[in-house]
């Protein structure tokens, strides 16, 4: 057979199938009509940091369960998902600022990456921990016998100028103006160090006189 296309001449010939065509519908009768299969939402993803799996729940409606398996949906599928690759870490708590009475503790807090431990700030912000808390000491001793601590030869023996057991006494040193002895000077140290500095930087230069 020859057509003419385009002014150009065609040979086609007709083209049959060896088998009957299959038919689209077919009838079904009470409890096969209800063979199909139902399929539940997509389960989150099993990993919130890189590759994982996610699963649903299929099921034949058939009683018996006559569904075609050649049509059955995928249970299980590969799913990706990076939204909690950062988290909080947290350090040690520090010292109590205070040796007596009410203080502060502080520790570091970071977001970071579980994987490669890199910095960032995709963490969110209301699970951040506390990065301070206060922290309670004994009470502090206000009532200071005067008497006791301007004694310097009992002092010597019952006191020396280590950690932080001068905290409270250093004040009554300085209000008593102590550290011109220099039996205290030696023992109260720093306390007494920063009183004179201060004491200096008071002083009118000799520019100014």
């Amino acid at each position: 057979m020859y057509q003419l296309q385009n002014g150009t001449h065609v040979t086609t010939r007709p083209l049959y199938c060896s088998e009957p065509r299959p038919t689209s519908v077919q009838s079904c009768e009470g409890q096969d009509c209800l063979s199909i299969w139902e399929a539940s939402e997509w389960s989150e993803c099993s990993s919130n940091c890189g590759k994982g799996t996610q699963k649903r729940t299929v099921t034949c409606t058939n009683s018996q369960g006559k569904c075609d398996a050649s049509t059955r949906p995928k249970a299980e599928e590969a799913c990706e998902d990076y939204s909690g690759c950062y988290e909080w870490k947290t350090g040690d708590w520090s010292k109590c600022s205070s040796t007596c009475g009410k203080g502060l503790q502080s520790r570091v807090v970071q977001c970071m990456h579980k994987v490669t431990g890199r910095h960032g700030s995709e963490c969110p912000t209301l699970s951040k921990p506390a990065a301070y808390r206060q922290c309670h000491m004994e009470a502090c001793n206000d009532k200071i016998n005067v008497n006791t601590i301007t004694s310097p030869r009992l002092a010597a023996l019952t006191y020396k100028c280590t950690r932080d057991q001068w905290t409270v006494y250093c004040r009554v040193i300085r209000e008593k103006n102590l550290c011109q002895d220099m039996r205290w000077y030696q023992r109260c140290c720093q306390t007494c160090r920063d009183f004179y500095a201060n004491k200096m930087r008071q002083l009118p230069s000799p520019s100014s006189s």
